[in-house]
């Protein structure tokens, strides 16, 4: 499943018209466009269209995995500098606006029994809008997956403003010294691992990952880069899974603030994020770390890691 709390974003841009512009290197000005497509399996299997444009990234949410059906068509192949089926995200970026004739659709097939099985995109480019984020579902949210999804941002929002209570908090000391007094750093030392983990990205790169301990503190360290063409990025929490000796969740999952130096990223600008957590006094065989903004949009997943 995509993040939690998609769909209700989608819906509130939506709801108050909200687009954003974006500036793409020739200079041109997009307005930025979030929206939900809902597929109807009784529908027939309608093409659906999406709005693309030179430069600028744009964002599709699956309901569930799905890949490309059959080889990529020859004529899309010099359209995009990006084109990636990650899972249960599609990532496209086109390196000029598309032909008004002769480019093929794109079609992904689910990996799951739920119907439909496909879903067909018409690439188009308009003059001045562009999709950046389309959030696909084959079955309308009933009340109550709303009303869930609704409860889980507001849990989020509660954990940002405790993440901002805390930046606002003055240091008592600056350096060494405050790690030392509130006992980050033990008589130990610390020791640090770097992990060559590779995960699966969403709109943003990873550049290096390393594991920090001391005393009976964990921290993980990723740097990260918000790629050219797309929006700023702002940090918003890591999900970290306990997972068994074969690699499955046991249930126990804890959500984090992720910290960075700066309010956000902008495109083409890189920093290190921070999580940290008390160290397990078993600490279970492995983690599964996902990354997310404060939309739970673009990120980054680790399926295992040994901090």
């Amino acid at each position: 499943m995509f993040p939690p709390g998609s769909l209700v974003m989608a819906v509130v841009v939506l709801l108050l018209g909200t687009a954003t512009l974006a500036q793409t290197p020739n200079t041109k000005r997009w307005r930025r466009i979030e929206r939900a497509m809902v597929l109807s399996a009784g529908a027939g299997e309608p093409v659906q269209r999406l709005r693309l444009a030179p430069g600028v990234v744009t964002t599709v949410l699956l309901d569930s995995d799905a890949v490309l059906e059959g080889e990529l068509p020859e004529a899309l192949r010099g359209l995009f500098t990006r084109l990636d089926v990650t899972g249960t995200h599609l990532l496209l970026q086109p390196a000029v606006a598309m032909p008004a004739q002769g480019v093929p659709p794109l079609v992904l097939r689910f990996t799951d029994a739920a119907a439909p099985q496909r879903l067909v995109l018409e690439l188009t480019t308009e003059a001045n809008v562009v999709d950046s984020v389309i959030d696909v579902r084959r079955h309308p949210a009933t009340v109550t997956q709303l009303e869930a999804e609704l409860v889980a941002l507001r849990e989020r929002n509660a954990l940002l403003e405790a993440r901002l209570a805390t930046a606002r908090r003055q240091v008592p000391h600056p350096g060494l010294a405050n790690a030392v007094l509130s006992g980050a750093i033990g008589p130990t030392g610390v020791l640090v691992k770097w992990m060559g983990d590779r995960p699966s990205e969403a709109g943003l790169k990873v550049q290096q990952l390393g594991s920090y301990r001391s005393g009976s503190w964990l921290t993980l360290a990723v740097k990260l880069e918000n790629p050219l063409g797309e929006a700023p990025w702002q940090p918003g929490i890591a999900r970290l899974t306990h997972l068994d000796s074969d690699g499955h969740s046991t249930g126990e999952t804890m959500e984090l603030p992720l910290l960075l130096q700066e309010p956000r990223l902008l495109p083409g600008q890189s920093a290190v994020a921070v999580v940290q957590w008390p160290a397990p006094t078993r600490p279970p065989p492995a983690y599964a770390l996902e990354l997310w903004d404060t939309g739970r949009r673009r990120g980054a997943r680790w399926a295992r890691l040994k901090p």
